[in-house]
């Protein structure tokens, strides 16, 4: 009895084997034993183990072993980077003790490079907005740091580059926009600096190419000033227009011009005046001046300007100036046209009003001189006519 039953045992154990032995699927099976080793080297490129934790993305922390990366897909499908609350597609967080891979502080959320010497446009990052209504943006940059910057662009090219452009191909709409919500201290809403301390660099520059817009626009809503020129450090204020337009220079102005002119309005057609004119006033009309024609005349106005330095003018800036207006110069040093119809002029000669139209000659009848004379000759005339420098000086 006892050996019958040895040989059932042997036969049961012989038939059993094939059903209870493994054979190691191959390199590309999907077949993965219940455990095994993970120690490196010890297993064959199939075998993984590993635990994970709802929502992340897994990555390998070791050869055949996964775990949570620091990537997390919420249910909507929103991407979060270093975040369990994506609110966007993809969303990056970065904490300020973060450090790369050598031990070195990294705070950026997303810090992309782009390696391309050969087409000319082309981004580390872009941003597109294609709504074509609403207030979409390419890109936004916000930041909660006093010494932050909500965008900046940095060029480390010696020899020229940009470190932030703009473009729009719109009719409407900013290439750049920054935007400043503090209500003290100081901030910026875009900044320019040219830190380099020798060449040709400016910290902002605006260039136009229609002649219906300014390169530049400044609007101050608050009625406060519109521009504000600053040098050394600390400030000190140079310059200045205030919301009212008033100009206040510390170095005063020196323009190319050397006069001051006011714009008047000639009688007759414009075409017939040209600069170095001597001119009147129209006693027929207000505020209108002619060209002098009578010796000695008591209403000697001026000359008209070949380029004033400083032109007044009663109009608002935005007026346009009336198509008979010309530039009188009242004060300082114009070409005039001159005759010698009552001799040769001598440098310093008193100059009045002559025959000849629009033209100016010296003065030696003293009794006539009080009220006539435009101005001091500042060059000579031996004879004939011709154009001479004047120091209006009207008396």
């Amino acid at each position: 009895m006892r050996r019958y039953i040895a040989r059932v045992s042997l036969l049961a154990a012989l038939v059993s084997a094939p059903l209870f032995g493994q054979t190691a699927p191959s390199s590309n099976s999907s077949t993965t034993p219940a455990a095994n080793s993970n120690a490196v080297g010890a297993a064959p490129n199939w075998f993984l183990v590993g635990q994970g934790t709802s929502g992340y993305v897994s990555r390998f922390v070791a050869p055949y072993k996964l775990a949570d990366s620091n990537i997390f897909q919420a249910p909507n499908g929103n991407l979060g980077i270093g975040t369990t609350t994506p609110d966007s597609t993809l969303r990056v967080d970065n904490p300020s003790n973060f450090l790369n891979s050598v031990g070195v502080p990294e705070p950026y959320g997303i810090y992309a490079t782009l390696d391309n010497s050969t087409l000319n446009f082309s981004a580390a990052i872009r941003g597109d907005s294609l709504a074509t209504t609403g207030g979409g943006n390419g890109v936004i940059g916000l930041t909660s740091s006093a010494g932050g910057a909500g965008v900046r662009g940095v060029s480390v090219a010696s020899d020229g580059g940009y470190g932030l452009i703009g473009d729009v191909t719109s009719n409407s709409g900013g290439g750049i926009l920054g935007t400043t919500h503090a209500t003290s201290g100081f901030t910026n809403a875009v900044r320019g600096d040219a830190l380099g301390t020798s060449g040709g660099s400016v910290a902002i520059f605006g260039e136009q190419f229609s002649p219906e817009a300014p390169a530049g626009l400044f609007i101050n809503r608050a009625g406060g000033d519109v521009l504000n020129g600053r040098v050394s450090q600390p400030d000190i204020s140079v310059f200045r227009v205030d919301g009212t337009g008033r100009v206040f220079a510390n170095g005063g102005f020196q323009p190319s011009g050397a006069d001051f002119a006011e714009s008047m309005t000639v009688a007759g057609d414009r075409a017939k005046y040209s600069a170095g004119d001597l001119l009147v006033i129209d006693s027929t009309a207000n505020r209108r001046v002619a060209l002098a024609q009578q010796p000695y005349s008591t209403l000697v106005a001026g000359i008209y300007s070949t380029k004033p330095g400083l032109l007044g003018s009663t109009r608002g800036v935005d007026e346009p100036a009336s198509p008979n207006e010309i530039p009188l110069a009242v004060v300082g040093i114009v070409p005039c046209k001159v005759t010698a119809e009552n001799g040769a002029i001598q440098i310093g000669d008193l100059l009045v009003t002559s025959s000849a139209p629009g033209r100016a000659m010296k003065g030696t009848d003293r009794s006539k001189l009080v009220g006539a004379v435009v101005g001091k000759a500042l060059e000579a005339l031996a004879g004939g006519e011709g154009t001479i420098q004047v120091l209006v000086t009207l008396q």
